[in-house]
């Protein structure tokens, strides 16, 4: 993963908070955590300078969990989720667990046919041989974004149910389609017939054979990017997160597990995380596939300010690097951390 450029920490996240100071105490007098209109505008201004600037597409949302002030920028539009799909994931694993189907402790053994490409650990052990908790599938899944333990969770959830969940909460964009494995080679363009039940070193057999400069293969990551598949909308994602953070997407203890296991995530050192000052807890969940690069959680103001979640997606112009898409939602999060900070400090 590239690096943020050095020497120029918080330059314009700082500069967009003074102007947030300034204007709050200027034009609108002491604002409180609960007043909304002007307030979410300036957020939002500041939000789309930043948008407007990127070489690409991005959708934004952003709201605090307690007042619900907040804002959009092409909110509304999906994007492909990449790994972000884990999040959706790990709610249905819990309302299933809640229902009696599953629980935290189930053991489920790993098979060579569950190791499969992408990152992860699961996919450099030895097969079988190793039992794991569905707790610590869902751990593996967050924390390194496994994909050979996202799979194994999927194969008993089903990615149709994992769906229609979705649909019974509201989220009409939100949809989980494919595996990780099935996701990754259609991205690439290669036939994911004859891989279902194929261990890494038969995939890798495939993968090698496979011109990943061709035409064909540009032409399905481009498809990729439009199918519609494993897509969600920042508005709709942050809503999610927002009811995940008030304890009513499942039980109050079941969404506090999800919290916990998001903040064990150790990707995206650059993205949302990547412009907050030391320590602030994030509970958050990366996502990369080519041009696509996401992040999406919550994150803790100081003191007794609260939280307020913000999901990022970008789909960068072709040639644009990771590092510009990474540096963008940094920006993003760090300039409305710095709004709600100086937002509920001004009543």
């Amino acid at each position: 993963m590239t690096a943020l450029p050095t020497g120029r920490p918080n330059i314009r996240p700082v500069a967009i908070a003074v102007m947030f100071a300034a204007a709050l105490m200027s034009v609108t007098g002491p604002v409180s955590a609960t007043a909304q209109g002007s307030t979410d505008e300036q957020l939002e201004r500041a939000l789309a300078h930043l948008v407007d600037a990127f070489p690409g597409r991005a959708g934004v949302a952003v709201q605090h969990v307690d007042s619900g002030v907040g804002a959009g920028i092409d909110a509304g539009t999906p994007y492909p989720m990449a790994s972000t799909y884990k999040v959706p994931i790990l709610v249905e694993m819990m309302a299933r667990i809640e229902a009696g189907d599953l629980t935290l402790d189930t053991e489920i053994e790993l098979h060579p046919s569950d190791q499969h490409i992408g990152s992860g650990l699961l996919q450099d052990l030895w097969a079988p041989g190793l039992t794991l908790s569905l707790r610590n599938l869902a751990t593996m899944m967050i924390i390194l974004s496994d994909n050979s333990a996202t799979d194994m969770i999927i194969d008993r959830l089903g990615p149709e149910a994992i769906t229609a969940r979705m649909r019974s909460l509201g989220y009409d964009s939100i949809r989980v389609d494919r595996t990780t494995l099935e996701l990754i080679v259609d991205y690439l363009g290669v036939p994911y017939e004859g891989l279902e039940e194929a261990d890494r070193k038969e995939i890798d057999a495939v993968l090698a054979q496979f011109d990943f400069d061709s035409s064909a293969a540009q032409s399905a990551a481009e498809e990729f990017y439009v199918d519609g598949l494993d897509n969600a909308s920042a508005g709709e994602m942050n809503d999610l997160l927002v009811r995940i953070a008030h304890g009513d997407i499942v039980s109050a203890e079941g969404s506090e597990t999800i919290i916990e296991i998001l903040k064990k995530t150790q990707t995206g050192a650059n993205r949302l995380r990547g412009l907050l000052p030391a320590g602030v807890t994030i509970a958050h969940k990366t996502g990369t596939i080519g041009r696509v690069v996401d992040d999406v959680g919550i994150i803790w103001l100081p003191d007794d300010l609260g939280r307020f979640a913000i999901s990022v997606y970008t789909l960068s112009d072709d040639g644009v690097d990771t590092a510009t898409s990474e540096r963008l939602i940094a920006d993003l999060a760090r300039t409305s951390y710095d709004f709600f900070l100086f937002q509920t400090t001004s009543h």
